[in-house]
C-alpha cells in the first residue's frame, strides 16, 4: 500500500486518511491558482487585442489559432506528462504562459502580438487537462485502498471560485489597467499559477508512468467507442460557447452595458457553475450518472443560445448567465468524470488530452465561424451555437444508449 503514496512526506503519525485530506487541499489550491488568470483573460483579453488595433476577424483568428495548435500539441504534451510526470509538465506550461504575458506588454506590431498571444493561450489552454489528469490520478489511487473522501467536483470548484472572484474584481482592475495596460494585470496574475504548479511538482513529481500496468486508452478495450462518443459530444457542446467567449463582452459594451454589469454577467455564470460543482458532484458515482450530466449540459446550452440570439437586454442576460451551470459545468463535470472512470492507468493525461484536443479543434472552428457570423448577423450568430449544442445533445443520448447496451453485455457474460 505504501507505494500509493510515493512523493508524500512520511512520518510516524501519517495515515492514509490524513494524506488523502492533505492531497485534497493541495489539489484545490492548485486548481484555484491555475484558473486565476482566466477570470480576467476570458472577458478582457479580446478587449486588450482590440485596444492593440486588431479587427474582429484578427481577434477571432488570435483566439482560434491556439485552439488549432493545441489539437496538434496536446496529445504530445499529454504523452510527455504520462511518461515524465503530470505535475512537472504542468509547471512548464504555467511558466510559459506567464513569460508570454510579460512579453506581450512590450512587443510592438500586430504580427508579434499575434504570435506570442498564440503561445500564451496554447500553454494556458493545456493546463486544465493536465490538472484534471493529476486530480483524477490521485482520486483513483485512494479509491484503490477504499478511500473516497476526494470528490472531483469539489476540487474543480476551487477553479470556479477563483475565476468568480477575479471576474467580480475585473471591472475595478480594468479601471486601474485600462485598454493596452490590461496585459500588465494579466502578467501579475500569471505569477500565481507558476508558484503553485512548481510547488506541487516538487511534491508530486513521482505521479507518472507505471511500467507494470497493461492497458490501452481505456481500461476495458470495449469502452473505447463510448469514450470517443463522449469526447465528441462534450466538444460540440463546449464549442457552442465560442460566440459568447469571443464577442460577448464586446457585444454587451456596444449595447450600452457598463463595466460593472459586464463583470457581474460573467461572475453570475461562474457562480452558478460553482454551485453545481459543490452540490452535484457527489451524485456522480459512476459512468451512468456522469452521462446524465453530459446530456443535461447539452440541453441547457441549446436553450441558452436560442435565448441569446434574441439580443436580450441586460436583466435577461444576467438571468441567462445562470444556465452556464448546465451548458459548461454539467458538460465539463460529466465528460471529465466519464473519461476518468474509463481511462487506463497509464493514460490518465492522454485521455484528458484527447478531450482537450477535440474541444480545442471544435472551439477553433466555431470561433473562426463566429468572426464571420457576428459580422453578418450580430446576435443571430447564437443560433448557430444552439445548433452545435443540439448535435452534441444527440451524441450524448447515443452515449447513454451505448452505455446501456454495454451494461447488458457485461451482465450477460
Amino acid at each position: 500500500m505504501l507505494h500509493l503514496f510515493a512523493g508524500q512526506p512520511a512520518h510516524s503519525k501519517t495515515t492514509p486518511e490524513r494524506i488523502e485530506q492533505a492531497t485534497y487541499w493541495r489539489l484545490c489550491g492548485l486548481s484555484a491558482a491555475l484558473f486565476l488568470p482566466y477570470g480576467l483573460h476570458l472577458p478582457y483579453f479580446p478587449v486588450w487585442l482590440a485596444a492593440r488595433g486588431l479587427t474582429d476577424f484578427q481577434i477571432a483568428a488570435t483566439l482560434a489559432t491556439p485552439l488549432i495548435l493545441r489539437v496538434l500539441l496536446m496529445p504530445v504534451i499529454a504523452y510527455v506528462a504520462d511518461r515524465r510526470g503530470i505535475a512537472v509538465t504542468l509547471a512548464w506550461c504555467a511558466s510559459t504562459m506567464a513569460a508570454c504575458y510579460v512579453c506581450l506588454g512590450f512587443l510592438p506590431g500586430i504580427p508579434l502580438v499575434f504570435a506570442v498571444s498564440v503561445v500564451a493561450i496554447t500553454a494556458q489552454g493545456s493546463m486544465p487537462a493536465l490538472s484534471d489528469a493529476l486530480a483524477l490520478a490521485e482520486i483513483r489511487r485512494f479509491q484503490k485502498i477504499g478511500l473516497r473522501g476526494i470528490q472531483y467536483g469539489r476540487i474543480r470548484v476551487g477553479a470556479s471560485l477563483s475565476v468568480l472572484v477575479m471576474m467580480l474584481l475585473s471591472g475595478p482592475i480594468v479601471a486601474v489597467f485600462p485598454g493596452r495596460k490590461i496585459i500588465f494585470a494579466l502578467a501579475l496574475l500569471g505569477i500565481v499559477p507558476v508558484i503553485a504548479s512548481v510547488r506541487i511538482a516538487r511534491r508530486m513529481r513521482k505521479v507518472r508512468f507505471h511500467h507494470g500496468a497493461r492497458s490501452g486508452l481505456t481500461e476495458d478495450p470495449r469502452a473505447l467507442p463510448l469514450a470517443i462518443l463522449v469526447i465528441a459530444a462534450a466538444s460540440l457542446v463546449q464549442a457552442s460557447h465560442a460566440e459568447i467567449y469571443a464577442f460577448g463582452t464586446l457585444q454587451w459594451a456596444a449595447a450600452g452595458f457598463g463595466h460593472q454589469t459586464i463583470s457581474l454577467a460573467w461572475a453570475i455564470g461562474v457562480m452558478s457553475e460553482s454551485v453545481l460543482l459543490i452540490f452535484c458532484g457527489r451524485y456522480i458515482r459512476g459512468v451512468p450518472q456522469a452521462l446524465a450530466f453530459l446530456l443535461l449540459g447539452g440541453v441547457g446550452a441549446s436553450l441558452r443560445w436560442i435565448a441569446m440570439s434574441l439580443a436580450p437586454d441586460a436583466k435577461i442576460v444576467l438571468g441567462l448567465q445562470v444556465l452556464h451551470a448546465l451548458s459548461f459545468a454539467a458538460t465539463y463535470l460529466g465528460s471529465v468524470s466519464v473519461l476518468g472512470w474509463l481511462a487506463g492507468p497509464n493514460h490518465r493525461a492522454r485521455m484528458q488530452g484527447w478531450l482537450s484536443a477535440a474541444s480545442a479543434l471544435s472551439m477553433a472552428l466555431a470561433t473562426i465561424a463566429c468572426g464571420r457570423l457576428t459580422h453578418m448577423f450580430g446576435a443571430g450568430a447564437y443560433l448557430a451555437m444552439a445548433g452545435l449544442a443540439a448535435v452534441g445533445t444527440g451524441l450524448a443520448c447515443a452515449a447513454i444508449f451505448m452505455q446501456g447496451f454495454r451494461k447488458l453485455e457485461m451482465n450477460s457474460v
